[in-house]
């Protein structure tokens, strides 16, 4: 196999660059900390290492990296529970990750396990299986070793892998529809930007099921044995969606609303205006909001999570961030953290009144409101009720 680089496989390229680049953004930029973030990172970095495999073989540098063969087959059978996951992280209030979800990966596993004696090929046969793929020529076959009991059925595995691999995408865009349909039914704010963007992943990943399917059919129909240049189309794809991916990123940055002048003042005062006056919430719909707000707070307690924020508590009442914004502004008269704080005071005071806590510290207490450090709990504490913590639980055992 004789390396080789053209127009497409750059692009290729730089595609699978982006979705490293996607992958790390998400996990570690401020807002990766959320269990949704996490989830699109681990799904950006599974597509992005099988378009790296695709490139490799069908640009012919894999025999720089022969160890890279097939090593990322079995991702093929993550991306559809990850995408499952995260739809729901995104749609289901007070998701949280389970370790049973752990399940779904199991596929992914069992085919890891399957390809055990094909990873133990030597690199000359693992380098021959890659040409003979994409019909390129290539030296004798060496002999196979390692020949592991199941590994003389791998030609007739291979023959019915594309089709089980199919229907198994299939049946997560079925179960990827169901969840979208069911939020959309539920959705009290039709602007939402979780359901606009998921839709849109949606399509992208079904349009990308549907060139799979194609593209893998059609080579196969017409060479009648087994033939990966397929792939190279399901890797631009993927490419595209994460340029995709990245066109709207930067078209959501702050970045577009830097100003590189002051604009000049203006020439008489103005007259000052509400800071929610181009918002479209009516005086019935806020109360109803924040009557849903109180009753979110009240049952699920979101206040508990030292982490909690605006867009997250939005998520949780299915809301805009800015209409969940106005409504705690407006009619609690409180910014964000305040109204958080507020809660957590209520819950560390009926706790500090009650005889079942008294031998617990009072560190204790406000980190299972949600305080993460003291000082942040005292300081709290000292400016909603005017008294320390400390001074507070003597007043109680003093009554």
């Amino acid at each position: 196999m004789q390396p080789f680089l053209n127009l497409w496989s750059v692009l290729i390229l730089l595609g699978a660059a982006q979705g490293l680049l996607l992958s790390w953004t998400f996990f570690f930029a401020p807002q990766g900390v959320r269990l949704s973030n996490r989830l699109l990172g681990l799904l950006v970095l599974s597509l992005a290492l099988l378009v790296v495999e695709i490139l490799l073989c069908y640009s012919g540098y894999i025999q720089f990296a022969p160890y890279f063969v097939g090593l990322t087959e079995p991702l093929a059978f993550v991306v559809s529970p990850l995408l499952y996951l995260y739809t729901r992280s995104l749609t289901e209030p007070g998701f949280r990750w389970q370790p049973r979800y752990l399940l779904l990966l199991l596929p992914a596993a069992v085919h890891a396990v399957y390809m055990v004696p094909f990873f133990a090929q030597s690199e000359a046969w693992k380098l021959r299986s890659v040409a003979e793929s994409f019909h390129q020529p290539h030296p004798a076959a060496p002999a196979a070793a390692h020949d592991f009991w199941w590994f003389a059925s791998y030609t007739q595995f291979y023959a019915a892998f594309y089709l089980v691999l199919g229907a198994y995408l299939l049946v997560y865009a079925g179960l990827q529809v169901r969840v979208l349909l069911a939020y959309q039914r539920q959705q009290v704010a039709s602007s939402a930007p979780a359901l606009s963007w998921l839709k849109r992943l949606g399509l992208g990943c079904g349009l990308l099921l549907l060139v799979y399917v194609g593209a893998t059919t059609y080579f196969h129909s017409t060479t009648g044995d087994m033939n990966d240049a397929g792939d190279v189309w399901v890797a631009s794809l993927i490419a595209l969606l994460f340029y995709s991916m990245s066109g709207r990123a930067i078209s959501r940055s702050s970045l577009l609303a830097m100003q590189t002048t002051p604009e000049a003042p203006p020439a008489e005062a103005a007259t000052p205006r509400r800071k929610y006056e181009k918002t479209a919430l009516s005086p019935d719909a806020a109360s109803e909001i924040l009557a849903r707000l109180r009753a979110l707070m009240d049952a699920a307690h979101p206040y508990r999570n030292p982490d909690l924020s605006l867009a997250e508590l939005a998520s949780l009442l299915r809301l805009p961030p800015h209409h969940l914004s106005q409504v705690i502004n407006e009619q609690c008269q409180q910014n964000f953290f305040d109204f958080i704080n507020a809660h957590r005071i209520e819950e560390v005071k009926r706790q500090l009144l009650s005889l079942e806590t008294t031998h617990l510290k009072l560190e204790e207490i406000g980190f299972a409101a949600g305080f993460n450090s003291k000082s942040a709990f005292n300081a709290a504490f000292k400016k909603h009720t005017q008294t320390t913590p400390s001074q507070f639980r003597k007043s109680a055992v003093a009554q």
